[in-house]
């Protein structure tokens, strides 16, 4: 057998070599100790860079080491910027000096493709630079808990490439939130949205025209908001409620005419799935709605067939009645996802032969 010096090695081995380390620490160390796993191993150890204002002294000084290192800026794909919690009852914190560091790294990430901003107090001119670059890259952004400025852009005079929205919207974001909406309105497929007043009404006659994936955070207060938002969006195909269980008020039958996923509480479960192509479906169980009626007959109402059924890991274990009903409700079920606890010796063997006896030879079984 003859012996290969790391020199030697192909480039794809020397990546899978550095992936295969799991810890920063080690990383570096992988980086000092061999020049030529070195470039390697500082873009997997910078992939994903952390900026936490207001405990980072050393910042200048870090900012500028890596300015001096344009290959390592390339490498970064994941920015996290994270601040104190900023109190509504107290003077906001003064984040400007420190953003305007951070901004001028901004132009030099060109393999950015995921930014996470959450608790800044975020100034104007940081947020332009930051639109700039979303501007050029594609990108995936997660906003929440910030401060932002008013009248960042006036009208959207430029077109961004954001993907994916993560953003918490009320009266004082609700105005950059419409910018991002108009601004990447060709772009936006994935979009999570927590509201708790009237703010998805004011956004509802944005199009979004590519929007698929749409996860609604909403309370009793926003629930007539969210029916709007829904109903104004013709292309999701798979949608999430989160928080109020209560059904949402009355959507037109013509509305979600694509849906096919579906995830929510059992009473929206029930209004939301007849005369929709609905396949897949996970429950947001409550304590009141355990027992073997916890989905009702209008699930067989689904214009395509149901062949995926999840429970959330706050479900209590199944029972034998539970899983009859199941199967006999939704006769073309493939797939069932449940919780299963440390103890399920004696009542999950019952249950595993009772889906065994109904399902498919060749459907997956509980997981």
């Amino acid at each position: 057998m003859t012996a290969i010096g790391l020199l030697d090695i192909p480039p794809e081995i020397q990546l899978q070599i550095a992936e295969f380390v799991e810890t920063p620490k080690t990383l570096k160390a992988l980086s000092a100790i061999s020049r030529s796993l070195r470039s390697i191993a500082q873009s997997i150890l910078f992939k994903k860079l952390r900026i936490d204002l207001g405990t980072d002294r050393g910042l200048r000084g870090s900012v500028d080491d890596l300015l001096a290192n344009p290959r390592i800026c390339a490498a970064i794909r994941f920015l996290e910027l994270r601040g104190q919690y900023l109190s509504s009852s107290t003077c906001p914190r003064n984040d400007d000096e420190q953003l305007s560091i951070i901004q001028k790294m901004l132009p030099e990430m060109v393999g950015l493709r995921k930014v996470s901003i959450s608790n800044v107090n975020l100034s104007k001119t940081f947020l332009d630079a930051f639109l700039g670059i979303a501007a050029n890259n594609p990108l995936q952004i997660f906003l929440g808990g910030n401060i932002y400025p008013c009248g960042v852009i006036p009208t959207p005079r430029i077109l961004l490439q954001i993907s994916h929205l993560h953003f918490r919207v009320d009266h004082s974001s609700l105005e950059i939130c419409r910018l991002m909406f108009h601004a990447s309105a060709t772009t936006l497929t994935g979009l999570y949205i927590a509201a708790y007043r009237d703010e998805l009404m004011k956004l509802a006659d944005i199009n979004l025209p590519f929007l698929y994936d749409l996860t609604l955070w909403i309370n009793e207060g926003s629930r007539t908001s969210a029916a709007a938002f829904i109903t104004a969006q013709r292309t999701i195909r798979k949608l999430g409620l989160m928080g109020a269980t209560l059904p949402l008020p009355p959507i037109p039958p013509n509305a979600l005419p694509n849906l096919r996923e579906l995830k929510a509480s059992t009473e929206q479960v029930n209004q939301l799935v007849p005369g929709r192509p609905v396949e897949a479906i996970e429950f947001t169980l409550t304590g009141h709605e355990y027992g073997q009626y916890w989905f009702g007959e209008e699930i067989r109402e689904s214009t395509s067939r149901v062949r995926m059924l999840r429970l959330n890991p706050h479900t209590t274990i199944l029972d034998t009645r539970m899983v009859k009903r199941m199967v006999t409700v939704l006769p073309s079920l493939e797939r069932l996802w449940s919780p299963i606890f440390n103890d399920v010796s004696w009542p999950f063997r019952s249950i595993t032969q009772t889906l065994a006896a109904h399902l498919p030879s060749d459907t997956p079984r509980c997981r």
